[in-house]
């Protein structure tokens, strides 16, 4: 079995020196769970340690609330699960601010006060090389996704999400009544998925079925990564090289087929379950339709469509 690519198909990497992986899905379908299992894969295959690892959670990034809007909170009629509810300005300062290079403090939201507060970072992980940005509404705004070098949508069945909401929240120290959480789930949280988040799926490179139990899915995105990134590196070593163009783009080429032959072996070896839709985007610095044909070329007979 394949990846299929698309006819557009190209890479995209870092303009700085941090790879943003950006996770989107439903409500409670296990994003900060396939979240921490990359973290732990990249770890392993020794692409990055533990304190050049940033994970930043989308719902720490809710607007401060009005006067107005705690009326509708305590009455639960004000929608969390809407793209207004979050700061996007915020969002995209904060990710600038880490692309150059280093973050001092991030937002936190507290959900028993409703109101903002902020936690330093440590000084370790100021200055991350990988950082996972998951949330519901990741990949729903452009300005977002543009800052993103890879787009996850993590795909979980409807029923198995309602599931993980109840098991979540009536574990936790003030536990809503099951009726309440059904109620705000038919209210906004189904709503704002069928609205806002599913559609948003259009936008992710690679689609992961079944979330964090695929773990086929997950070591194919880490080995994937790890190219990537290696891929930024050599291109940066060949920049201060100042080789001449031709001999730089001959290796460049040279790599990226590599790559992509090692994920067409991986993937003939994962499960016909583990299967994923890619649409993966690379900027290159040269040369650039030139380059993608050269590529499309090359490869066009290993790759097959693979069903919707």
């Amino acid at each position: 079995m394949s990846i299929q690519l698309p006819a557009s198909f190209t890479f995209t990497l870092p303009q700085s020196k941090v790879f943003f992986i950006g996770l989107a899905g439903g409500a409670d379908c296990g994003k900060e769970e396939v979240c921490r299992e990359l973290i732990s894969r990249l770890q392993k295959i020794r692409v990055v340690d533990s304190s050049k690892c940033l994970l930043l959670h989308l719902h720490n990034f809710y607007k401060e609330l009005s006067e107005e809007d705690r009326v509708k909170v305590a009455a639960g009629l004000y929608n969390f699960d809407h793209p207004d509810a979050l700061d996007w300005p915020l969002v995209a300062e904060t990710l600038h601010s880490i692309s150059g290079g280093k973050i001092t403090r991030l937002p936190k939201f507290d959900f028993p006060t409703k109101q903002r507060k902020w936690e330093q970072v440590p000084e370790e992980a100021q200055s991350p090389t990988v950082v996972l940005f998951e949330g519901i509404f990741v990949l729903y705004e452009e300005s977002i996704r543009d800052i993103l070098n890879m787009k996850l949508f993590v795909d979980l069945d409807d029923d198995e999400r309602l599931s993980n909401r109840v098991s979540r929240k009536v574990k936790e120290d003030n536990p809503d009544s099951v009726d309440h959480i059904l109620t705000e789930y038919v209210r906004f949280v189904k709503p704002s998925f069928d609205k806002f988040v599913n559609p948003s799926k259009k936008w992710a490179d690679i689609i992961v079925p079944r979330g964090v139990a695929n773990i086929a899915a997950i070591d194919l995105i880490a080995e994937h990564a790890a190219d990537l990134m290696s891929l930024k590196q050599r291109q940066e070593s060949q920049s201060r090289s100042s080789l001449s163009a031709s001999p730089s783009t001959s290796s460049l080429m040279s790599s990226s087929r590599a790559s992509l032959l090692d994920l067409d072996r991986q993937s003939a070896t994962s499960s016909p379950s583990a299967l994923l839709s890619t649409q993966p985007d690379l900027a290159w610095s040269t040369s650039h339709e030139r380059r993608k044909s050269d590529v499309l070329n090359a490869t066009e007979k290993m790759y097959s469509p693979v069903p919707e």
